[in-house]
């Protein structure tokens, strides 16, 4: 009986530390680190029969990873897809690479970011999941391409990146205000 005592002890005693060293880091255990705007652009991609955000980070020092020509909207050719990036720019081409930041607090799961056709140019927004919620302009192309184009944040929103203890992560965030947010692009 001591052995049978002593095996579920120890079996316990596994789950317990197990679950610790598995627990993920939830959201509020999250900090962001501001960083170089001008190292940053948010691409609006044609993807299928839309359009898919893509977020590239500069390495300081490195190849290109980006060209831009023109105005209004401004064309973006994504140099990055002509080498081998790694080690010279950042990308994030979905909700594992970038979320939503707002008043300092984390709001991946309540939002989705998207790019939407609006008054014929091509705007991010924010949509919340309660269909109930009014939706957010977090920024624009200032006019409509069916190619590569640069996205303009709105005034009150930049680029930053999650950290973790301290320690810079690879996600990046949109990150604005105290919640007092845009429903317009400028």
């Amino acid at each position: 009986m001591k052995l049978s005592a002593l095996l579920k002890l120890t079996f316990t005693a596994n789950i317990i530390a197990a679950s610790a060293i598995a627990l993920p880091a939830n959201a509020e255990t999250f900090e962001e680190k501001e960083i170089a705007q001008d190292s940053m652009i948010a691409i609006s991609a044609p993807y299928r029969n839309g359009y898919n955000l893509v977020v590239i980070e500069q390495i300081p020092g490195k190849d290109p990873c980006w060209a831009e020509q023109g105005a209004t909207p401004v064309a973006v050719e994504p140099l990055l897809m002509n080498f081998d990036f790694s080690g010279h720019c950042r990308r994030a081409t979905d909700t594992n690479g970038y979320s939503l930041r707002i008043g300092g607090e984390e709001k991946g799961s309540d939002y989705l970011l998207e790019i939407v056709e609006q008054n014929n140019e091509l705007v991010l927004v924010a949509t919340h999941r309660d269909p109930n919620e009014a939706p957010i302009i977090i920024g624009s192309t200032h006019g409509k391409s069916d190619k590569f184009t640069k996205i303009f944040l709105n005034s009150g929103w930049r680029f930053t990146k999650r950290s973790y203890q301290g320690k810079e992560l690879s996600h990046f965030y949109f990150s604005g205000g105290t919640g007092e947010v845009s429903t317009q692009t400028n």
